[in-house]
């Protein structure tokens, strides 16, 4: 009961101090991915669309929220939802260079069972991801991220996500 009600608290929290804050609205692109050390063919090219609020936009330190769908490394679709955070590390000329991280859940029906298995986190279909990112936001307003997700399995070492985003919408 406890850990519900502050997890509640905790999204409350986040969506109530977004309407406050610098908050972008952005729809985007899930692209591809590269796995490492593959072994077996996975489906690379990764198309899906998702739309993110960010809170803090363009400040030092922002987060935001992101939910989407795309087709997955095993050619299935996977819908998501997620949390992000980065840091402004580097100005490029034009390109502001920015490191973090994400946590979601991600639906892999393909995987769910290998990942109850070992004691991974799950709900139903859905599998807990994290792993860091870097996002270069260039000052026409496109962001390119690329993710990374660090697993270890028989089949793949970890995994290198890319997206597409622009801003939509009413800025504040």
């Amino acid at each position: 009961m406890f850990l519900r009600v502050g997890l509640f608290t905790l999204i409350i929290s986040l969506f109530a101090h977004g309407a406050m804050a610098d908050t972008e609205w952005r729809i985007g692109a899930n692209m591809g991915s590269i796995h490492i050390k593959p072994r077996r063919e996975f489906n690379q090219i990764n198309p899906g669309l998702f739309v993110s609020a960010t809170f803090r936009a363009g400040q030092r330190f922002e987060y935001g929220i992101q939910g989407g769908a795309y087709v997955n490394s095993y050619s299935e679709r996977t819908i998501y939802a997620s949390t992000y955070a980065n840091w402004h590390v580097a100005q490029l000329g034009n390109v502001d260079v920015r490191l973090g991280g994400f946590v979601g859940l991600f639906e892999y029906p393909v995987l769910s069972e290998r990942a109850r298995a070992i004691g991974w986190p799950t709900v139903g279909d859905y599998i807990l991801a994290l792993g860091p990112s870097m996002k270069m936001r260039f000052q026409n307003g496109v962001d390119f991220t690329v993710g990374f997700l660090p697993v270890k399995t028989k089949e793949t070492a970890g995994v290198f996500t890319f997206q597409l985003s622009v801003p939509f919408g009413w800025q504040r």
